[in-house]
């Protein structure tokens, strides 16, 4: 018989098995795989399964929710029809319970709001609470090692952010979602003013630092991505009396590629061929068509802006601009504002400006290694540029006497393409991802695996593994 490891008895006094899958983080992607792990059919719902999730609750980049706001993906792209269009958790049938399905077709649009795709999850979420724990910020993943000296099962440590308590559980699979991290321009502290934030922390931080939307407050806005445009159309439309500037080291905004042969990128089974493309050419079709996803605005609100600044000019208005070629170098706070330091690309100067508050759209970075699984380190097989050696199911090639599998959602656009971090491929990422687990599993229950699981095994960094070699 198959035996299981018990872990220790935890603060509630209940003794926990170890799970077969704990996903870190509770965004569009882990969520997407949550679903898909419930809509196995009955006799594959063995699996036992945990998402860990930082935030009280659900919320998908709620201080981006600006009002009219669309995503940039058609609806059909939810959570799930890509891969069962008859499932209850469609997009469409959640319009249906909600009243609304005839008023969303009659508005002839492929994309909702962010707004309404955000309650659209939470909708999700909330009928999957049975396998999630919200405030819960996992601090550390470490391996278990058996008496052989192999590595059967992680421990994973996570802090209850309501009381600090920490709670810890043991699985046998890890699939790690946490997004990515903001990225901050060299020479820039954001923790010297808080009129200074990356647009990750855009409402929240303009209704406290800028309460009066009457006021003549003085914005900048640093970058020319989508969020960069809708939050400088935000600022110069619900501050009416505010200087708006928007700066961008680029010469302008430009559209996002939107047509229809280039948009093929994003299908799944671009997947499989980009996958298969020798390293070199993956980075030049990627860095062909990164106007897709990076740096790009869609056109309509390109058009939308340039409009505005227009009218504004007609009426004599010049509070609010866009400035091209500027490159941000220094920003230190002065009294209740700041004064920034950029560098003109065109005249190669320096320009000083000074305002009440500046805004970083200046996008997200992913690390090459998580340091969530710092600790795993000597057991994960890596390239010659040091990033994770990722095989086509997100697994994470690891050396043969370490035994729990490593899944990575968002961070494998270098090995399966520029769709990784986007809603794109989500259910066709949750539904491989689903198979890789439920193949690992039955092959562990099939095979003389009792020995990954018996008591004695012991957590600890331990030594690195004599051999690298991938698992055969």
């Amino acid at each position: 018989m198959h035996q299981r490891m018990r872990s220790e008895v935890l603060e509630t006094g209940a003794v926990a098995e170890p799970l077969d899958v704990l996903g870190i983080g509770f965004g569009p992607a882990n969520l997407a795989l949550a679903l898909c792990l419930e809509e196995q059919p009955a006799e594959r719902r063995g699996p036992r399964s945990l998402f860990l999730e930082r935030k009280p609750g659900y919320d998908w980049h709620p201080d981006m929710l600006l009002a009219g706001a669309e995503v940039q993906v058609t609806f059909l792209k939810d959570l799930v029809t890509m891969r069962n269009p008859q499932s209850r958790f469609t997009f469409l049938n959640y319009l249906r319970l909600h009243g609304r399905l005839l008023d969303f077709v009659n508005l002839r649009s492929w994309f909702p709001t962010r707004m309404e795709f955000n309650h659209y999850y939470r909708w999700v979420a909330g009928q999957l609470a049975h396998r999630v724990q919200y405030s819960r910020d996992v601090v550390s993943v470490v391996p278990v090692h058996g008496d052989d000296g192999r590595v059967g099962l992680l421990r994973v440590a996570a802090r209850q952010n309501q009381n600090g308590h920490l709670e810890e559980h043991l699985t046998r699979n890890l699939v790690v979602a946490t997004g990515g991290v903001p990225f901050i321009p060299p020479g820039v502290n954001i923790g010297a003013t808080d009129r200074v934030f990356h647009s990750c922390d855009f409402l929240q931080r303009t209704r406290r630092c800028f309460p009066d939307q009457a006021a003549p407050y003085r914005f900048i806005v640093v970058g020319s991505g989508q969020s960069a445009a809708e939050i400088f159309q935000y600022l110069y439309s619900n501050y009416p009396n505010a200087t708006v500037t928007a700066t961008m080291r680029r010469f302008a905004y430009k559209p996002a590629d939107e047509s229809e042969f280039v948009n093929e990128l994003y299908s799944p089974l671009m997947t499989d061929v980009i996958f298969g493309l020798p390293a070199a050419e993956r980075r030049g079709l990627q860095q062909a068509h990164a106007d897709t996803n990076y740096s790009a605005v869609d056109l309509e609100l390109i058009r939308s802006i340039f409009r505005a600044l227009y009218q504004r000019k007609v009426a004599g208005d010049t509070r609010v601009k866009v400035r091209s070629m500027l490159e941000l170098r220094e920003v230190e706070p002065q009294g209740d504002g700041i004064v920034a330091t950029l560098w003109d690309r065109v005249a190669a100067r320096p320009e000083v400006m000074e305002a009440d508050g500046m805004v970083l759209a200046t996008g997200f970075e992913r690390p090459q290694h998580h340091p969530l699984l710092r600790d795993l380190a000597p057991y994960l097989l890596t390239t010659a540029t040091g990033a994770y050696q990722v095989e086509r199911d997100y697994r994470v090639r690891s050396a043969p006497a370490f035994a729990p599998g490593i899944y990575l959602q968002g961070f494998c656009e270098s090995s399966h393409g520029i769709s990784d971090s986007v809603l794109s491929v989500l259910p066709a990422r949750s539904q491989e991802i689903t198979e890789s687990i439920l193949g690992a599993l039955a092959g562990t229950a099939a095979g003389d695996e009792e020995d990954l699981a018996a008591p004695g095994m012991r957590a600890a960094a331990g030594p690195a593994p004599a051999s690298r070699a991938p698992r055969p």
